[in-house]
């Protein structure tokens, strides 16, 4: 089989344009040779918050001027929304009224058992009437402290019709629409901190057994500039119990957080199962010939010849070479001129791919 790929390999090269008789060619070579590299299973996942607060209501009313959408950032402090605070205002002229009646009881509570209090001791009173309006007085005191609480708790309900967020993070979903009747306990919207993100995958035994909290694997996400990234994240929760419908086991991983990944959006797992021989060649070795992949390497003859390769996986900065190659081959990695077939070459020894 890899006879019959080499030699179509060759066979292409005949065909490509030659410049035999042209000058040397100085070219940096190095020698093929197998590496033992990583063999990785993909799993789906998502990118979740790892911290994040439910916004709630804390009265009730109709929601006007949201200030926000999904995927915005906020400050702490920031103006979300606002719950129109009708009954709430209501509730706080009642509670002024209550407290103008106690304190006008309390002032004639007080006349009374300032009066009383001199009559009994000219003995114009008896001890039990004394008594009866001292008690009165102490009464609308108590009323007037009831109302005064009363009223500076309906005045912190206004303060709740302002919803503002609690930290510094990014609206991750948003619950409710203007005009919506909302009451205390209400989820409003969600807010998350980007700088701790998870993502969050279902595996299979395989792959979850060998796993380890605070054991790092890659990840790969699409980034700001909607080019695949991949990190190092860190096992942060292994769920034992496994889902009955789908047999598989939840992992939570933590992102660095610099990640810059957004929530909700889709990533790509990567957990290492065992190691294989392959040949990794350099980016810059591969070259592109009439639409047909390949690299050039040095036959027996000193000469340039280019030879079709089939490519894998990018690995350490270059890619698999999965047909094409084979240990021992001289690999031309950079040249000083132009290569094509029959060109004579002076190898530069570089080493190992």
């Amino acid at each position: 089989m890899w006879k019959r790929l080499v030699i179509a390999g060759m066979a292409l090269g005949a065909l490509l344009p030659t410049l035999a008789g042209a000058d040397t060619v100085k070219a940096r070579t190095v020698t093929v040779k197998r590496k033992p590299i990583q063999i990785y299973a993909s799993y789906p996942g998502t990118v979740i918050p790892a911290e994040y607060v439910q916004v709630a209501s804390r009265m009730s009313g109709y929601v006007q001027d949201i200030k926000v959408h999904e995927g915005q950032s906020v400050n702490q402090g920031q103006l979300l929304l606002t719950v129109n605070p009708v009954a709430v205002a209501a509730g706080v002229r009642q509670a002024r009224a209550q407290l103008a009646k106690a304190h006008s009881a309390l002032h004639t509570a007080k006349q009374n058992y300032d009066r009383f209090k001199a009559l009994y001791k000219e003995g114009a009173v008896p001890k039990q009437r004394y008594e009866q309006v001292q008690l009165a007085y102490q009464a609308a005191q108590s009323d007037e402290q009831a109302a005064q609480a009363a009223l500076q708790k309906a005045q912190s309900q206004v303060g709740y019709a302002k919803v503002r967020a609690p930290f510094d993070g990014v609206i991750f979903s948003k619950k409710v629409h203007n005009g919506q009747l909302v009451g205390p306990g209400n989820e409003l919207m969600v807010l998350y901190n980007p700088k701790q993100l998870q993502v969050k995958t279902e595996l299979d035994d395989a792959a979850y057994y060998p796993l380890k909290l605070g054991e790092q694997i890659p990840v790969i996400y699409l980034g700001p500039n909607q080019q695949p990234h991949r990190v190092q994240a860190t096992v942060q929760r292994l769920v034992a119990a496994s889902n009955p419908m789908t047999h598989t086991h939840t992992v939570k991983l933590l992102l660095p957080a610099d990640s810059r990944a957004q929530g909700g959006e889709y990533a790509q797992v990567l957990v290492p199962l065992q190691k294989r021989q392959a040949i990794v060649v350099p980016a810059t070795a591969i070259r592109e010939r009439a639409g047909i992949t390949g690299v050039f390497v040095v036959g027996d003859d000193g000469e340039a010849e280019f030879r079709m390769i089939t490519l894998g996986e990018r690995r350490d900065g270059g890619r698999v070479v999965l047909s094409g190659l084979f240990p021992g081959d001289q690999l031309i990695v950079k040249a000083e001129g132009a290569l094509a077939n029959g060109v004579k070459v002076e190898a530069l020894d570089g080493g190992h791919p």
